[in-house]
Parts: C-alpha cells; structure tokens; sequence
C-alpha cells in the first residue's frame, strides 16, 4: 500500500492524539473533532486531548479476514470504548490481549501502535490503539 508523503505529513497529529474539541458556548466535546459544534452551532471550540483518559469496553467484533499487508495483525479486533472522564465513545483497534480475554467493562488504555509500513516511500503509519491496563507492582 503506498501512502502520499504530503497527505501523511497533513495528518500526523490527527493519527498520534486523539483530539476533540470543547465548545466554550455549550460545554459539549465534539468528537471526532469539527470546526462547528454539532450541538450548538457555535465555532468557539478548544482542543482537547483524549489520549491520557483510561476507556472501557463497550463492545467489540473479531476480525479474521484482513486486508492485504495486514496477515500479520490477524485476528484484528475492533472495539468501542468510552472513555471513563469525558464519556466520548470511540472505535479503534484492540491490542495486546487475546480475543477470549475480552469482556464487557473492560479497562483500557490508549497507545500508539504501527499500523502499516510503506517501504517504498520509507514511512511507517502509527495510529492510537487500546490494550488493557496492566496493575504495576508497587504503583
């Protein structure tokens, strides 16, 4: 799969945050992000981060037939999850557990996982993803 460097360059920050946005008019979070508050109307928004909110599992599907470049992310599984502070519902990939772990409730934390590698054009596409928490000894 080629990526356009200039496209990849453009979106960056839209791949490695999860950004939203707060209309300082109605106090809504608007995600994904928008330059119109989808509730109010207003364009007096702010960004904001999601990417340091823990998540719980929603739901989720297993996907066993993946696209070409993908064989070694087999079996691919695809959740929703609302984060646990601002309540904003998300889809994004599941990582680092096994399709028999999931359950309902879930908690879940995001991070940046490679997604795919143009080698041709030498880029390697990172995009957010969530694996469950893992209790620290200690802490």
């Amino acid at each position: 799969m080629r990526f356009s460097i200039p496209r990849f360059w453009r979106e960056r920050h839209s791949h490695y945050r999860l950004k939203a946005v707060k209309c300082r008019s109605c106090g809504r979070i608007n995600y994904p992000p928008s330059n119109i508050c989808r509730y109010c109307g207003s364009r007096d928004l702010e960004d904001i981060y999601l990417d340091n909110e823990y998540a719980k599992l929603i739901t989720w599907t297993i996907i066993h037939t993946v696209p070409e470049g993908f064989e070694d992310k087999r079996p691919r599984i695809i959740g929703i999850v609302e984060t646990m502070e601002t309540h904003i519902r998300i889809l994004a990939p599941i990582t680092d557990i096994l399709p028999e772990e999931l359950k309902e409730g879930l908690i879940l934390e995001p991070v940046l996982r490679r997604i795919n590698e143009d080698k041709e054009a030498g880029l390697i596409h990172y995009g957010i993803a969530y694996r469950p928490v893992i209790k620290r000894i200690g802490g």
